[in-house]
Formats: C-alpha cells, structure tokens, sequence
C-alpha cells in the first residue's frame, strides 16, 4: 500500500527525528498523568441524560444526599448498660460534628428521647431500649448506630476520614471495640484500592511479559538485547494512553483501572508481528534499512486491519450506554492507536539505529518443540479440516447451551474488594439486619395539609398489603404517628407536630412540595424485583394519588443498571459484528475473506460463555464487554493467518503447502503476541477487585481460545473451501471441454 511505502520512507530518512519525538511525548503524559482523577458511583454507570438517574440525582438534592448512612458497631460482652450507653451519646456527639452527618439513630438517643434522660436503673433502660431500638440491638453483645448523611457523593472522602479519626481519638471504655462502616467509608476505601490495584496489575503485567517474551520470543528474535523490545513499546503506549485520560476528562475508576495490564498486554502484539518478519528478513540477508522496509510493506496491511478490528471492538463499548465502559473502551482505543504507530515507525527507527549485526541461517533440520507443535496444527488442519471444523460446531453448540444459562450479577458491592474493612463491616450489618433496600416514592405536591399526609399514609398501607415484599416502609406520616401516638386531625395539629421535630428529620421525608415515601423491599434478584418495581407503580397509578411521582433509590438504579448490562452485551456484540464485517468488505471485497476471521471469533466467544457456566462466573458490568471484546482481540489472529496464507497461494504454493507455510513462519509471533495479551488479561487476577479479577480469568480463556481458533479453525475453513472451489474450477472446466 502505497501508505506504507511513505511510512517506511520516513522511518529511513528520519529515524531519529522519530526517536527524539516519541521522547517528547513520552516525558509530557508523565506530566499529564499526574492530573488524573479517581471517581466511582452511580455516575460512572450512568449518562448524565439517562431519565432515572437524574431523578436519583433530584432526589439526592432535594432529601439530602440520599439515603447514604454511616454506621456504628460497638461490641462489648454486654452493651445494653449505662456506661456503654453513656459512651455511645458521646460518638453520636462528636460524630454529629461533622459537616454532612444529620440525624442520628442508636439505642442510647432512643432512650433519651423517650424519657428526657439516661438512666442509671439498668432494668429501665434495658425495658426502654428493647422497646422502642430493638433493631438497632440485634443481639447484647452488639449496638448498631446510624447516621444520616445529608451531603453529596463529593463529600463522602472527608466524612469518612473524619468519623475514623474521631473514633480514634476517643477513650473507648474497657472491653468495648468501635468499627464503622456505611456508603461514605465504602467509598473512601475502595478510592484507595484502584489507585493500588492499577499499580499491583501494571507491575505483574510487566512481570508476565518478560517471562513470556523470554521463553516464547527468543526463537524469533536471535539477538538478545531486542527480546524485551516489544516490551518497551508497550510501556510506552500505556504512559501516553495514561497520560491522555486527563485530556480527555476521563477519570480513573473501578473499570478503567484495568487499562495498565491490557494495554501493556495488547500492544505488545504489533510490535512482536513487526519483529517477527523483520528477523525473517535479516536471516535472508538483507540489511536493517531494507528489512524494516519490507516489514512495514509486508506486514503492515495485516497489522492496521488487525488494530482497526480491535478498535472497533473496544469503541463498541460506548454503545452500552455505561460511561464507565464507554471510557474503558474509548482509552483502550486510543492506547491501540499509539501502539500501532510506534510499532511501524519508533520499533524500526531503534532498530535502524542499533542493528549491525549479520544474522545467522537456520539449518534446515534445527525445529524447537514449540515449531513442532506448530507443525502438528498444520498437519491437523490441512489433512483432517472436516473432522475438525465438526468438534468445532459440536463444542459452540454445547457452550451454547451453557452461554444461555450464566447468571448476571448486579450487587455493586461484590464488584468491589471483600477484604476493604468498610465491607467487612458492611456484610456483617447485613447479615444482622437484613436488607436495607428502598424504593422511594418521590411525588410533587400543591403542599402537605393534615388531609393529603392521611391520603399519603392510606396510599402506603395499601402499598405494603398489597405486596408482600415490601416488608415496611417510612414516613412523615408514621414518624408524626410515632411521636403524638396519632395522625394530625387538621393543619393545626399538623403545624405543631412539625414544630416538634428536627428540620432534618423532616427534610427526609418533605422537600419543598415534593413528598417521600421510603418502601423496605426485602432481598431478591434483579428479575424479580423488576417485576416488584412495575407493581408498585401500577398500584400507586391504580390508588388514584393524583400528584406525579416517580420511583428511585439504590436498588432501584441497580435495577436499570442490569438492563444496561442485558441491553448493552447485544448491543456491543451487534455493533462490533456489523463493524468489522463492514471493514472486511470494504478492505477484501469478498464474503469469504471477510466471514473467515469471523468464525474463529464467534466460536470462541460461544465457548468461552458455556465456560463461564461450568466454572460460575457472572455476567456483570465488565463481563457483558466480553463478546465486543473478544471480536476486537481475536480477530487480529485470524487476520494474520489469513493475510499470511493468501500471500502464499499467490506464491503459487497449494492450499496444503500454504497452511504448513503460514503456521510454521508466523505461528511464532502470533504465539507470542497471543500469549503477552493473555498475560496483559491474566495479571489482573491479581486484583482486588473481584469485577476485574473474573473479566481477567474470563478473558484470558476468550483470548487462549481466539488463539487455537486462528491456528486451527481458520487454516481448515480455508483449506476445504479452496479444495471445494478448486474441484467444482476443475468440474466446470471438465464440461467445457466435453
């Protein structure tokens, strides 16, 4: 292509040019990444446009935040007594300090509250805290305390730094242990680990590399001060995508903090491709300027498609409707990019500038056991392609099966690490308590007089009679009733029953004219609780309130965000389909050409699915990119097996010959880049995260099985359909000669 040709032109003449530019860039994305920033939350998974989410936004400005909480566990052999109670007014105080932090609620305020004092007669406090603070006492050993958080997600780093320090600092009384946990710590902590887990991933990342590079890629390179070299180009591509992010705003999160061992994993190919055929050509003894020359000719076709294919697979992630996974896939884009042009400019500008170097001709009889097992593929692939394009539709037809049935996960607190203290304390509170899940019903009001809180709290009764997983609910009404024993009978009575109470205990439930109601839901999946959401909206329609409302809360978000991952996955799998079939066509120009990288693909993606079955993995917001993903990275096997054997047949070579051929002289580099981008998927199971650990092992098995595909499947589909169509050339020209 008449592309290359300039491409390689101005690698020769202006090699170093080159080197000192990439420097440049190099040292500027250094200083950029310091600009990046961290960010989690609904907003990562969510576009700012999306209807739900801006109704969870409204409702988190206008109540207060949400319903985020912090909670307080103080364990002792007995907490029910006066000095325990008596320390825990003392959190509930120095916690109440911090801005963000509302309403309170323990069993020490419950008391309080209810007699005015705390009293030394234990039978009297014990009598009054089990009556009315049951819930926050689920057994003597344990006092729960909660506090409202009246603040925004933005806020939550320095109310969790703030309620650790303060119990810190407190003089604990003997035998009493002081743990915390809730959204705010949640959020705080697992800020922390993505900034360690891209650290910890980037730096195993690199650790398979070498080693991979050093058993695999010295039978290609014969010189061994360039068997890292792919390596370098690999960090490099990984600092300039980093240090872009800042760029482009994108921030890093619990899903683009696996970009540091892909993109080390991924861009290591290109340069191994473009290695492989430019030690190819100095065995023949040509020198480096001409060996770099033809490489960038020669390779350079199937290198660009390759990255292209990729590309599309990782931009299709912005069609999930996720911005998390829309960034992941946009950065991962552009680290392709970057490792693409390095690799047919920076990768032979180094070596023009560092090879001098003759190199050695291979014996004919000298095969290492990894060109044998090469060799083997070959053999299988041209002499029995039926019998194997069979057990390959058998296997995609049983991991069908398999595919249909892998589960979705869509608890957020199991994506994130299990051993955070915060989430430790976390599954505990939930384990006492049960769930805590709420739909709340937002509806906007004329105002609230005495008449409309009673059709309110009817409204509400009947909500929970009529469905029996809402197993309560909270409410001005109830609070109210709570407190006088009995609804306000007019707006007097109402007015001064106001008076009584907090602000912010009324700002939980009356904004303005906008009026809450919080409905517990007990657990259960998202299917089902789909099927609970659309209930509870009909029997409010059907109630006949008469006020617009609307339905919200976290586990209503996380409802919507398991559609976005069902609708997403197709969505993704569609558009990168569609993609790449339409670039094939437009680049071959040919059906055939174009469906051959595909089949491998599609067979590996089924597989892989029946796999996740077998083994237990989840689909979750990571995993649903899969399919796009595997389109993206596979296929670039395929290519080159393809691109390979073609340039063979035109050689004059027979289909047989042209397989034995391909395989044997780029098997190699393909193994090799094949592998360093598992080991890229591979480190990040040492993740924290257990999203990005099960996308790493699901990966890793989507990759390893693209890789056997392109060596094995490919070479028999286009051995049989060449045999196929030589036969019926043969046939036709038989009849035109009779």
């Amino acid at each position: 292509m008449k592309f290359f040709d300039i491409i390689s032109s101005i690698v020769v003449r202006g090699r170093y040019g080159i080197i000192a530019l990439i420097m440049v860039f190099f040292i500027l994305s250094v200083i950029s990444s310091q600009n990046i920033s961290l960010n989690q939350g609904y907003e990562t998974y969510f576009s700012k446009d999306y209807k739900e989410y801006q109704q969870y936004v409204l409702f988190s400005k206008n109540f207060g935040g949400g319903v985020a909480s912090v909670y307080v566990f103080i364990k002792g052999d007995d907490v029910v007594n006066y000095d325990t109670f008596e320390f825990a007014l003392k959190v509930a105080d120095e916690i109440s300090k911090i801005d963000g932090i509302g309403r309170v609620k323990s069993p020490a305020n419950t008391v309080v509250n209810v007699l005015g004092y705390l009293p030394a007669d234990e039978n009297l406090l014990k009598k009054i805290a089990y009556k009315y603070s049951s819930f926050y006492l689920p057994k003597k050993s344990m006092m729960l305390m909660e506090f409202e958080v009246n603040a925004d997600e933005s806020q939550y780093e320095y109310i969790a730094k703030q309620v650790e320090k303060r119990i810190s600092e407190m003089d604990t009384p003997p035998g009493i242990v002081v743990e915390a946990t809730g959204n705010p710590l949640v959020r705080y902590q697992v800020d922390e680990s993505i900034g360690g887990s891209m650290k910890t991933m980037g730096v195993v990342a690199v650790i398979l590399m070498v080693v991979t590079l050093i058993i695999v890629f010295r039978g290609v390179v014969e010189l061994r001060r360039y068997l890292l070299l792919p390596l370098l180009i690999s960090m490099l591509t990984f600092s300039i995508a980093y240090g872009l992010m800042p760029v482009f705003g994108i921030p890093l999160t619990e899903v683009t903090n696996a970009i540091a061992p892909i993109l080390i994993g991924l861009s290591i190919e290109y340069a191994a491709q473009f290695m492989g055929r430019y030690e190819e050509e100095r065995r023949k003894g040509l020198n480096p300027a001409i060996s770099a020359v033809n490489s960038i000719r020669s390779v350079g076709t199937a290198i660009s498609l390759a990255m292209i294919t990729t590309v599309i697979g990782f931009l299709s992630m912005i069609f999930s409707g996720v911005p998390a996974l829309g960034w992941f896939g946009f950065v991962s884009a552009i680290g392709l990019v970057v490792a693409f042009l390095l690799s047919i400019t920076f990768l032979p500008s180094i070596l023009l500038v560092t090879d001098r170097t003759e190199r050695k001709k291979r014996d004919e009889g000298e095969f290492s056991a990894t060109e044998r097992a090469l060799d083997f593929a070959a053999f299988i692939s041209t002499k029995h392609s039926k019998a194997l394009l069979f057990t390959a539709l058998i296997l995609t037809s049983v991991g069908f099966y398999g595919y249909s049935k892998v589960p979705l996960e869509t608890d957020f607190m199991k994506y994130i690490p299990q051993d955070l203290p915060a989430i430790r304390k976390f599954n505990e509170l939930q384990s006492l308590v049960g769930s805590q899940d709420k739909i709340i019903a937002v509806f906007q009001t004329d105002g609230i007089d005495a008449s409309t809180l009673k059709k309110f709290e009817e409204l509400a009764d009947y909500i929970k009679k009529s469905e029996q997983n809402i197993v309560g609910y909270s409410s001005l009404g109830k609070m109210i009733e709570m407190n006088t024993g009995n609804l306000p009978k007019n707006d007097l009575d109402l007015e001064k029953s106001l008076e009584n109470m907090p602000p912010e205990r009324i700002g939980r439930y009356l904004s303005g004219y906008s009026y809450a109601i919080y409905f517990t839901v007990a657990p259960m999946d998202w299917l089902e609780f789909k099927n609970l959401y659309k209930r509870v909206f009909e029997d409010i329609k059907f109630f006949g309130i008469g006020y617009p409302f609307y339905l919200t809360g976290d586990v209503v978000l996380k409802m919507f965000v398991a559609n976005l991952i069902v609708n997403g996955q197709n969505k993704m799998t569609m558009a990168s389909y569609v993609l790449v079939f339409a670039l094939l066509m437009l680049v071959y120009r040919s059906v055939r050409k174009s469906i051959v990288p595909i089949l491998p693909i599609t067979v590996a993606i089924v597989i892989t699915g029946g796999l996740m079955y077998v083994f237990g993995y989840s689909r979750t917001l990571v995993t649903a990119s899969l399919n796009s993903l595997t389109i993206g990275l596979g296929i670039d096997f395929s290519i080159h097996v393809m691109e390979r054997y073609f340039e063979e047949r035109k050689r004059g070579n027979a289909p047989e010959k042209a397989v034995e051929i391909t395989v044997t002289n780029i098997g190699k580099p393909i193994l090799t880049s094949g592998l360093t981008m598992a080991g890229g998927f591979a480190a990040m199971l040492v993740s924290p995260f257990p999203i990005m650990s099960d996308f790493g092992a699901v990966s890793l098995i989507a990759i390893l099985l693209s890789l056997i595909s392109a060596l094995t499947v490919v070479p028999a589909f286009l051995v049989l359909t060449d045999n196929i169509t030589n036969r019926w050339r043969n046939w036709k020209e038989g009849e035109s000669d009779k």
